[in-house]
């Protein structure tokens, strides 16, 4: 199976690790169905902004595999994260510094549709997350 478009700029290898891409990838409707919508569509906002973004690179050679979703077995699952729900990705921006993407998204979730963020790490993490309290204020965190 080639690669599968799922905004203007992002691929569906992007946001699944490489075991699970290949264990479907004659039944790529699966691996979509993993995935929110609303995650895709704000990345592309924010791709549209910022310019080259790397989440999963894995097709390509590289090294990032865990950037989307999470499965039992990675290395960095968490099953509290929303990693493993098709609901958050680890971005990194070639032309612009993490903090000043996740002062846009500060300023500009509710347009997003991004309900949190993770602060002090050298990558954009963003959510789509349920949140059942504080629906008016976007959850910012630090792990």
């Amino acid at each position: 199976m080639g690669r599968i478009k799922i905004s203007k700029n992002f691929f569906l290898d992007e946001y699944v690790p490489e075991h699970l891409y290949r264990r479907h990838e004659k039944k790529p409707h699966r691996l979509l169905a993993l995935i929110d919508q609303r995650l895709p569509a704000a990345d592309q906002i924010l791709r549209d902004r910022f310019g080259p973004t790397t989440i999963n690179n894995w097709w390509h050679g590289g090294d990032r595999n865990w950037s989307g979703i999470r499965t039992i077995g990675s290395p960095y699952y968490s099953e509290t994260s929303q990693h493993p729900y098709g609901r958050a990705s680890d971005k990194i921006f070639k032309e612009a510094p993490a903090e000043e993407v996740r002062n846009f998204i500060e300023g500009n979730w509710q347009y997003l549709g991004i309900t949190a963020i993770e602060k002090g790490v050298s990558w954009v993490h963003s959510d789509v997350r349920w949140l059942m309290y504080n629906k008016d204020k976007l959850l910012i965190f630090k792990k």
